[in-house]
Parts: C-alpha cells; sequence; structure tokens
C-alpha cells in the first residue's frame, strides 16, 4: 500500500512539470561559463561545503578576491567585488535553486554517492547566467532515486 501510495505522488507531483523559474538577479554578473567552463575551477573550490554539507555554500569574498586581486582586477565588475571585500561587506546572492521548507536535501549525500553537479543542476559549465534547469518536482526526484536505487521512503527527504 505504502509503495503505491509513493508511486502515485510520484506520477501526480512529476505529471505536470512546472517551468523552472526564471534566473534572479545577482549584485553582480557571474558566469560559470566562465570560471567553470573555460578556466576550468572545480564547483568544490568555490562551493566548498558540498562533499561535507546540506548546503553548497557561496564562496566567501576573500576567495574571490584571492583570484580577483590578479586576475581581471581592471575590469568594472571585478572591482565592485574588490571593493566589497575591501569594505568587509559580502555581497547578496540571490539563491536559484530554492526547495520547500519540508523538503530535506543534502549535497554532501548525492555528492558521496557519486552524482555529478550537472545531474541536479544542469550543464553549469555553459551558463553565463545561473538559472534552474531541472524542476527538482517530487517526481523528478523520486524517479532518480529509483533510477539509483536510492531509498524512496518518505522519510528520506521529508523530516
Amino acid at each position: 500500500m505504502r509503495a503505491a501510495f509513493v508511486a502515485l505522488l510520484a506520477v501526480a507531483a512529476g505529471g505536470c512539470q512546472p517551468s523552472p523559474p526564471p534566473p534572479p538577479s545577482q549584485p553582480v554578473p557571474f558566469s560559470h561559463k566562465l570560471h567553470v567552463g573555460q578556466n576550468l575551477i572545480g564547483c568544490g573550490v568555490c562551493h566548498s561545503y558540498t562533499a561535507r554539507g546540506p548546503v553548497a555554500g557561496i564562496p566567501t569574498m576573500a576567495r574571490c578576491n584571492g583570484c580577483h586581486r590578479f586576475v581581471s582586477a581592471d575590469k568594472p565588475n571585478v572591482q565592485k567585488v574588490n571593493a566589497a571585500f575591501e569594505a568587509g561587506k559580502p555581497l547578496e546572492w540571490n539563491r536559484v535553486y530554492v526547495l520547500p521548507d519540508h523538503v530535506y536535501f543534502t549535497h554532501e549525500r548525492h555528492i558521496a554517492a557519486g552524482l555529478r553537479c550537472q545531474q541536479c543542476h544542469g550543464p553549469v559549465e555553459e551558463m553565463d547566467v545561473m538559472h534552474q534547469v531541472p524542476p527538482l518536482s517530487m517526481g523528478w526526484c523520486v524517479t532518480c532515486h529509483r533510477q539509483r536505487g536510492a531509498s524512496t521512503d518518505c522519510w528520506t527527504c521529508h523530516k
């Protein structure tokens, strides 16, 4: 009975996929295409908490300034980043991926299971503007869990 209920929820949630939201505005433009695609900077360099916690984390201003005090320091947007660092004020980035409060998601478990960032975030290395690609609906997640033999027990994702 429980398996049938979970299957019904997955079909219902995955049957009508809403369009992902438009990308939010950011304090300065940031190109993953440039940083990840062209310069081959791995996700974990900037998002240092992915392998050990629930959230990926946003890089500190010190991390950004560590490169940008030397690299492209003459560009206006990089100057904004460096000025914020010098003033001790973090840039207030807007979340691109937002899950409902009742969903428990941890990057740590997914990275440990061998998933690549692109499986949930899409081809980040091709994005000048970061935007949500998959719907992150319950049906989408349950389908992925089934394909990989991961638990589909409700308490896995709903705490």
